[in-house]
């Protein structure tokens, strides 16, 4: 267990970190290097049997003369090894109340070093088990009637006949399944409740597994007879008779639907709160792509459709109560067409409860399943009721828009279908400081725009204007007192009958403030960052101590329970580590350990941890060097950097199995290139692909999940070792990355 243990002069005087290992469940004490208590909890001094005043500040071996001989040794070895020391059933001969007793205890001696590598303080985290000890055969013999008791509480119990498929259950079953307390219930009955996909998938394939194994064991998702939907668990053993026939299965089944929910929600949390971030303007919803039930509305959804948010609720098929009969056609096409390119989007028309109309428009991402989870679309609708009447009102009359754009703040202008700039409202004016003619005659718009975003707003314009798609992008204006603001600018075509342009009709939006929230958005993370670090590396700690206690234990469920808690706390330590990581590169303190060591070795140990998290795959490695190859590295983070790219290989390459891995040297740097066969990136990807928060995306290809922060982290790291990284890609042929970084001088 690794864990960054905070020393008095930052967190515990600061009052909050003492507070809380204070009211912690188990003992906690902190020693300096000369043994001397600086702190201990609450926990602590009572398996002690000391007071505070009679501890702090005082040497261990003074307190506890006694234990001497038995800690002594360990604890310098914890000090030179710097490595921790764990004892799981530790016993210590103290005194206590006069009387000298053996006294078991779970206990971690933990070292903790400043970032120069000197030793400060020794951690101590103890719990004590002299009682557990004690009743442990006890606890063995009762084991069986334990587990028959618990299926009496919150785990229900079956026993089916596998000639007559009759099923004997406990009352608590029934509820489970949305039915009285104690009502029974048939087989049929039961799997009536879980869909034909979960059938088909899950159980019967665990069926027929549980015929060869003996074990029959699956989690599937059901919905109850009051129609909500639950996620179960159940866990069972075939008996069969002397000619290998199968008898009857006996087992047990839970409710997990809790759990499965916050496994879930942990994967769409990222998801979420940036969406929620970035549209704070705008209703959000997520919505089932083919049930198109739509579900998690914010408040601002709700206010749009004409509900108190405060009072009322709506069901999950809004959309049809309230779209335009008019428009239901153009909501089946937008929807055939999110399935093939995985993003929705449309305007249309709705009918409010008291008669009145809105216009809105949505937009959606589809979001792949995963192994926790469905696909589901997250969107945003925004109320466009406003932009719909100003847009007829140009159709109907010049004059009329002309009055109702210059008493806009925002800045709007009219285009010729060629994309040439005809028209700008008054707030342009007012803003740049630059009158009507000079707008129009003198190119004024491009000069007012901050030089870094031009030649980026030329290219995209062109772009619109030969495809007839709308215009978006985000760019600098210049105001009159020559202060750089950033602004939202969207134009839309309007089209003729023949689908030709007849002008495009734009706005820019001020935008500056909600930049100043993204940065603020930033500053979120790193802070969160920081606040989860350590309970997350506190839970790692005690599931692997617990998987340590009970390594030996005959109950399955405990073991894959603590295994599918540790491996969702890994996924949640490498997501904050990447946070971390960009943080830490925005401030420049990107920490870097480096030492000699063998390229060959770490690319091989690389890949073979690849192989066995990502089965999918074959990875193929070649060394292209007659010898070793040593380089002088920080090695975790040169594994950072490779361990990356293989799974960027393998998720943008769903549909060709193979990875190519060579290493190579010449007389200055080592090269190592990592080759898939998979969706492969356009020529202006290859770009931006190195930038925070970039993600691979297109009309023509389905998204894939991520935050887009992976290369980013690689491109710095390898920056601070002198070295280069660079692509070669083409477009559903594959893309092939390169990293070098300085050989070893030795």
């Amino acid at each position: 267990m690794e864990a960054d243990f905070p020393t008095p002069s930052i967190s515990l005087k600061e009052g909050f970190m003492e507070n809380v290992l204070d009211k912690a469940p188990f003992g906690f004490s902190l020693m300096s290097g000369d043994y001397v208590v600086e702190f201990a909890n609450d926990v602590w001094l009572e398996i002690a049997h000391k007071t505070r005043e009679e501890v702090t500040g005082k040497n261990l071996f003074d307190l506890f003369p006694e234990a001497k001989d038995q800690l002594i040794t360990l604890c310098e070895n914890v000090r030179e090894s710097r490595k921790p020391f764990h004892a799981p059933e530790f016993c210590i001969k103290l005194e206590r109340n006069g009387v000298f007793e053996e006294i078991f205890f779970n206990f971690i001696y933990h070292p903790v070093y400043n970032d120069d590598g000197e030793f400060l303080h020794f951690v101590t985290v103890a719990m004590e088990v002299t009682e557990m000890v004690g009743i442990k055969s006890k606890i063995r013999e009762d084991e069986e009637r334990l587990r028959l008791a618990t299926e009496s509480s919150q785990t229900a119990t079956w026993d089916l006949d596998m000639e007559t498929h009759e099923i004997i259950h406990s009352p608590y079953l029934s509820q489970i399944f949305g039915y009285s307390h104690g009502e029974k219930l048939t087989q049929e009955q039961l799997r009536s409740h879980i869909p034909e996909t979960e059938i088909i998938d899950v159980v019967d394939k665990a069926f027929k597994k549980a015929l060869e194994t003996g074990i029959y064991q699956y989690e599937a998702k059901l919905k109850d007879k009051k129609g909500q939907e639950k996620w179960i668990f159940t866990n069972g053993k075939v008996f069969f008779d002397d000619e290998g026939k199968p008898k009857r299965m006996l087992g047990v089944l839970q409710d997990v639907t809790e759990r499965k929910k916050s496994e879930i929600l942990l994967q769409q949390s990222h998801h979420q709160l940036n969406t929620a971030l970035d549209a704070t303007k705008l209703g959000l919803f997520e919505m089932n792509p083919i049930t198109q039930e739509k579900y998690n509305f914010s408040p601002r959804f709700l206010e749009i459709f004409g509900y108190d948010p405060e009072t009322e609720i709506i069901d999950s098929h809004i959309f049809e109560k309230h779209i335009h009969k008019n428009f239901a056609e153009t909501r089946v096409v937008a929807l055939q067409r999110a399935k093939e390119t995985g993003d929705l989007h449309y305007q249309t028309k709705i009918v409010l409860r008291d008669g009145s109309t809105k216009w809105i428009e949505l937009y959606g991402r589809l979001l792949e399943a995963t192994d926790i989870r469905k696909a589901y679309i997250s969107g945003t609708i925004r109320d466009i009721t406003e932009l719909k009447n100003f847009e007829k009102k140009i159709s109907e009359s010049e004059r009329k828009y002309r009055f109702l754009a210059d008493s806009m703040p925002q800045i709007v202008w009219i285009a010729e279908p060629n994309g040439e700039l005809t028209y700008f409202n008054k707030s342009t004016t007012d803003y740049s400081g630059k009158s009507y003619d000079e707008f129009i005659e003198e190119n004024a718009w491009l000069e007012m725009m901050h030089p870094e975003e031009r030649k980026e707003n030329i290219r995209l314009w062109a772009k619109s204007v030969r495809t007839k798609k709308p215009f978006f992008f985000e760019h600098r204006f210049r105001n009159a007192n020559n202060e750089y603001r950033w602004f939202m600018t969207r134009a839309f075509p309007e089209l003729d009958e023949s689908g030709n342009v007849k002008k495009w009709v734009g706005t820019s939006t001020d935008i500056n403030d909600m930049k100043k929230m993204e940065q603020q958005k930033n500053d979120f993370i790193k802070m969160a960052n920081h606040e989860l670090k350590t309970p997350v590396t506190t839970i790692k700690g005690y599931v692997q101590l617990l998987k340590k206690m009970r390594k030996d234990s005959e109950d399955q469920f405990l073991v894959n329970s603590l295994n599918t808690i540790e491996n969702q706390v890994n996924k949640l330590n490498i997501l904050i580590g990447d946070l971390l990581d960009i943080s830490r590169i925005e401030s420049g303190t990107l920490p870097l350990n480096k030492k000699t060591f063998s390229l060959v070795e770490l690319v091989t140990e690389t890949i073979e941890d690849i192989k066995a998290s990502e089965q999918s795959h074959q990875i193929n490695f070649e060394l292209m060097h007659a010898s070793d190859i040593e380089v002088f590295a920080d090695k975790d983070r040169i594994t950072q950097v490779l361990n990356n790219l293989l799974t960027n290989a393998i998720k943008y390459s769903p549909h060709v199995k193979t990875v190519n891995v060579k290493l190579s040297a010449d007389h200055e740097c080592a090269i190592v290139s990592v080759e898939d066969f998979g969706i492969g990136m356009d020529p202006e990807e290859l770009n931006k692909i190195f930038e925070r928060f970039y993600r691979v995306s297109g009309d023509d290809e389905e998204t894939f999940p991520g935050f887009g922060i992976g290369l980013f982290i690689v491109k710095d790291i390898l920056e601070k070792h002198k070295g280069k990284i660079w692509v070669e890609s083409e477009k559903e042929k594959g893309s092939q990355f390169f990293f070098s970084i300085p050989l070893s001088k030795n």
